[in-house]
């Protein structure tokens, strides 16, 4: 994996969230910029003129509604190629798109997932071959679950769970058109964002797509 500087867009809306430890998480990866954003605004960025300035778009958001017409220009985004990575919250995003769960590669349904706050459990590493993953152990974190939802079955799984409260596969790694898309279940708050594991899952996440957009270009 290339150690050279990274410039992504971090976008967030839709939810709150401790603004200053999640920051400081971004601000301690070596080699690496970022710009932040907030939905709406965000949407001028989800496209290929858009996106263009950035190796990678980090998705910490649960944004509800979306058009027809940003559809098409993310779908293109996605399409000619862009490292992806969504955080958490990210997973509900978007609940009436039903392409959206195709894209992140699972699906939390209003009604049928359930959310557990102040969850101590273990975090396991399914596959610490590929590069999300790749020098981590199992690792305890105290975090918000998601329990009852789905990952696709196309995804290659990278974390499970084995709590209650928390689905099974929480975290993994699938491409959708172009573009390399990652998406690990923790992160509510600042119990995990200061965590080690949790960082470098999310450090070498975006390295690993941004590294593998430019294999392809």
């Amino acid at each position: 994996m290339t150690n050279t500087n990274t410039h992504a867009l971090v976008i967030t809306g839709g939810h709150g969230f401790q603004e200053e430890p999640f920051w400081a998480m971004f601000d301690s990866f070596e080699n690496f910029s970022y710009d932040a954003v907030t939905f709406p605004e965000a949407f001028k960025y989800l496209s290929v003129d858009g996106a263009k300035d950035y190796d990678a778009l980090v998705f910490y958001d649960m944004w509800q509604e979306i058009s027809a017409a940003q559809q098409s220009a993310y779908l293109e985004l996605l399409n000619r190629g862009k490292a992806i990575v969504s955080l958490h919250h990210a997973l509900i995003s978007f609940p009436d798109w039903d392409e959206y769960k195709r894209i992140v590669g699972g699906v939390w349904k209003s009604g049928e997932g359930t959310v557990k706050h102040d969850v101590r459990y273990t975090v396991q590493i399914a596959d610490a071959d590929h590069p999300v993953t790749k020098g981590l152990a199992d690792f305890e974190v105290e975090d918000e679950t998601y329990g009852n939802f789905r990952a696709t079955p196309d995804v290659h799984v990278l974390l499970k769970a084995e709590h209650p409260d928390s689905a099974p596969v929480i975290g993994w790694a699938h491409q959708y058109g172009n573009s390399p898309i990652a998406y690990i279940q923790l992160g509510h708050d600042g119990h995990v964002y200061g965590n080690p594991g949790y960082r470098r899952l999310v450090n070498q996440a975006i390295r690993w797509g941004v590294d593998r957009v430019k294999r392809e270009a």
